[in-house]
């Protein structure tokens, strides 16, 4: 099975490896749900993903434990932020994200 080498933006010396396929679905879906360009609340971004997977036919058994979902939300959330493929509000709380624009990076 292939991995993915996720990056921490909290701690760039971090890597986790993460499953290739779940960690491909909800980046998808991450990055579908934040396409309207605004900032949008980590708990928001979350619900929608559920709620991507179920509308894309994604099977439960690829998330099958209680939590599966958030924590993969995460760690992805963190891995994209490292690439710079979405960002954090600054000095905003609770965290809140939307897609890198063109101009900040």
């Amino acid at each position: 099975m292939t991995s993915v080498q996720a990056r921490n933006i909290n701690h760039p010396e971090r890597r986790e490896n993460l499953k290739a396929e779940k960690y491909n679905v909800i980046r998808e879906a991450m990055l579908a749900s934040l396409s309207g360009g605004g900032w949008m609340p980590f708990s928001e971004l979350e619900e929608k993903v559920r709620a991507w997977l179920n509308d894309n036919g994604v099977p439960k058994a690829l998330f099958p434990k209680p939590g599966s979902v958030r924590w993969y939300c995460k760690a992805v959330q963190l891995d994209l932020e490292a690439r710079r493929e979405i960002e954090r509000q600054p000095k905003k709380s609770p965290l809140h994200l939307r897609l890198c624009r063109a101009d900040s990076a």
